[in-house]
This record gives structure tokens, C-alpha cells and sequence, in this order.
């Protein structure tokens, strides 16, 4: 059987475009971080990335709550989750308030 090795991804180049500027103070940073400039946008666009993942993530899950909700009316009030909110803050593992109609 042979030695499966993980296939590391293709990269692809992409051109960015960016004024003098922008150039410029990225430049700047990429000194004092003692960086590339190349390796700082590759962090920043990978940030961005994952942040708007996680945005598209939260709306997804907030319309499949709505459409549960309305499928069957289960809901906890703002109440309920104000008061669990300021409890988890010292209780992490604290349950959230059961759904009821």
C-alpha cells in the first residue's frame, strides 16, 4: 500500500492594485513587522476571508431560527436571553433558557 502524502494546495497568483499610497504604508508596516508586504496582504485577505464566513455562517443560522420560529412558534424573550447573557459571562457552561411557546 503506498505512503498517501496530503496534496498540498495549488497556489495562483492574483494581482492587487493598489495606489502609491497604499503601496507606501503597507511598505511601512511590512518593515516595522518585519514582514513582506506580500505576506501581510496573504494575512489580511485570509482575515477577511474567515470573517465573512463566519458573517454568512450567523445569517444562515439566524434565518433557519426565524423559519423554525415560524414553523412552530418556540422562542425564548429578550428577557430570558439579557439574563442568561449576563450569567454566562461568570458561568460559561450555563444551559440557555428552554424554548417555549
Amino acid at each position: 500500500m503506498p505512503n498517501a502524502q496530503p496534496q498540498k494546495s495549488r497556489a495562483f497568483n492574483m494581482t492587487v492594485k493598489l495606489d502609491a499610497s497604499e503601496r507606501d504604508r503597507l511598505a511601512v508596516i511590512a518593515t516595522a513587522k518585519k514582514r513582506t508586504p506580500h505576506y501581510l496582504m496573504k494575512e489580511a485577505i485570509q482575515a477577511y476571508i474567515e470573517q465573512e464566513e463566519t458573517e454568512q455562517r450567523f445569517i444562515a443560522a439566524a434565518k433557519d431560527a426565524l423559519t423554525g420560529y415560524k414553523n412552530n412558534g418556540q422562542h425564548i424573550t429578550l428577557e430570558e436571553f439579557s439574563a442568561w447573557a449576563k450569567l454566562i459571562r461568570t458561568h460559561p457552561d450555563a444551559p440557555m433558557p428552554p424554548c417555549h411557546s
